[in-house]
């Protein structure tokens, strides 16, 4: 087992088994705080499904949580981040330090089960944005090659269940991917390119969330996030594809009540 998935798994230990002393159940929670997560994108060959490239970096971030719990469960999640990736490809070798920027908000909506004081089960669903931004636009790689700002736009429908039971709160999520988008802006590479657009419409994602509440306004949550998006439509001139590709994203956020 690699070291950072044992790091992993001693972090989920900690907050599912750490200090289990009984707290009230609020049936409104504001949350605002910061985080700081590892970021890892791929992309797969269209033809064998080989390695094509992938970036891996950091990413710093705000969020912000609004639920209310009555006799249904009402959500709205929101982060922005921004943070750093490293290039690496067998064809055009590495960039370092290329700016990466993010931001998703999703909209939640669900029922509640076996709601009591200090034991709460809520299933729900709802509709969610993200929107990517990698700008590589004006880099050359260590191979001479220029680099160029990518936008993906992602429309999903999460499908979860989220346990809540004195100090600890665990949450999952199967995030069904309803629409894509990719803009590629060659024409950053040379003037004799245009910029490209690629439709997207097959993929699915997951959401995993692991809190304790170790003060009554105070809590650590630790999360992972992971996609994989399908192959997409070729472009207009039929010449250009966004190539199947995976992200994942591991972290720790820091959040205040209010």
């Amino acid at each position: 087992m690699k070291i950072k998935n044992i790091f992993k798994l001693l972090i989920l230990v900690y907050f599912v088994f750490y200090n289990n002393l009984s707290l009230s159940l609020e049936n409104k929670k504001n949350e605002f705080g910061y985080y700081f997560g590892t970021k890892i994108y791929e992309e797969r060959h269209p033809v064998d499904n080989s390695f094509f490239m992938s970036q891996e970096g950091y990413m710093l971030g705000f969020f912000l949580s609004n639920e209310t719990y009555s006799e249904v469960y009402k959500g709205l999640k929101t982060r922005l981040a921004a943070g750093e990736v490293d290039y690496q490809s067998n064809g055009t070798g590495t960039m370092s330090s290329i700016p990466d920027y993010q931001f998703e908000t999703t909209g939640y909506y669900g029922l509640l089960l076996n709601n009591s004081t200090n034991k709460r089960v809520t299933f729900f669903s709802g509709l969610g944005f993200r929107y990517l931004l990698n700008a590589s636009g004006l880099k050359l790689s260590s191979t001479g090659h220029s680099g160029y700002d990518r936008e993906s736009r992602y429309f999903y429908l999460p499908f979860g269940i989220n346990y809540e039971k004195d100090k600890i709160e665990l949450r999952a999520e199967y995030l069904y991917f309803i629409y894509g988008q990719q803009k590629s802006y060659l024409s950053q590479v040379s003037a004799n390119y245009s910029d490209i657009t690629n439709d997207q419409e097959e993929g699915s994602g997951i959401k995993l969330t692991a809190k304790n509440y170790l003060h009554d306004n105070f809590s650590v949550e630790f999360y992972m996030d992971y996609w994989d998006i399908a192959d997409s439509k070729l472009d207009v001139t039929g010449n250009f594809m966004e190539p199947r590709n995976t992200t994942s994203e591991t972290g720790l956020r820091f959040l205040w009540s209010y």
